[in-house]
């Protein structure tokens, strides 16, 4: 009865919730109901910092590297690493990451409106929050969305094409933002690479059908545990299904 009452009162959907739901639903109820603290890693760490690094940089309109650069100085945490050397790798990876960026940056004609925009929305009767990374507008009235990625690897181009994230903006953009985006990519910094992609009225038909699904599952409070994720969870050595043998403490 409690667990009904605090999902009445608190229950919002979006891409992480219904990620999170979709690789175990006992996953979702730990971090999200019984607020399971999520453990930092260097990778997590790492991408909180150059999101922090680019909404810093991109608020101020200061193109300027320098600023680029005490930006990254001023968002800078050392959370999630196991060594000071690595730390330190990361660091320097970070430097040439944003080296690279402005220097792609500095050449663009767009205005970037948004970074880390938030929206509020509506998914049927469920309340659909999130934030779009960046949000881009080109001299001939176009608008951009993109979604960074912060890891060393690189999708292929049907991950990008199949990606449900990037479908949520799309729907996000034109139903709280109020404007369809021209352009869809995927912004893996550490190639300083973008890959682009599209979303048919149809693919956002599917998106918006697997959230209702999903809301209405943990509306229902199913939370069977995919025991199969076990190897992979963050909360395998905590969660009481947990197979690992670590689990289960």
């Amino acid at each position: 009865m409690i667990l009904r009452k605090l999902l009445r009162q608190e229950f919002k959907i979006s891409y992480s919730r219904i990620n999170a739901f979709l690789f175990c639903p006992y996953k979702y109820r730990l971090a999200y109901i019984d607020g399971l603290y999520w453990p930092h890693t260097a990778d997590i760490s790492f991408g909180n910092t150059l999101h922090s690094t680019l909404e810093k940089f991109h608020a101020q309109k200061n193109n300027d590297y320098n600023f680029l650069l005490q930006c990254y100085e001023d968002s800078w945490r050392n959370d999630g690493f196991t060594t000071a050397l690595e730390s330190f790798e990361y660091y320097e990876r970070g430097k040439e990451i944003l080296k690279n960026y402005f220097e792609t940056f500095s050449k663009s004609d767009t205005e970037v409106l948004f970074c880390e925009k938030r929206f509020n929305s509506n998914i049927g009767k469920y309340k659909f929050i999130g934030i779009i990374d960046r949000i881009d507008k080109y001299p001939d009235g176009t608008y951009e969305v993109m979604d960074y990625k912060t890891h060393a690897q690189i999708w292929t181009q049907e991950k990008v094409d199949e990606d449900l994230q990037l479908s949520f903006y799309a729907y996000a953009c034109k139903n709280a933002l109020g404007f369809n985006p021209d352009k869809i990519c995927v912004y893996f910094l550490s190639a300083n690479k973008k890959i682009y992609t599209h979303r048919t009225p149809q693919q956002l038909s599917q998106a918006i059908d697997l959230a209702l699904e999903v809301a209405r599952k943990i509306d229902a409070e199913e939370f069977t545990p995919n025991l199969a994720q076990c190897a992979y969870c963050a909360f395998n050595v905590k969660c009481k299904h947990s197979t690992c043998p670590a689990g289960q403490e």
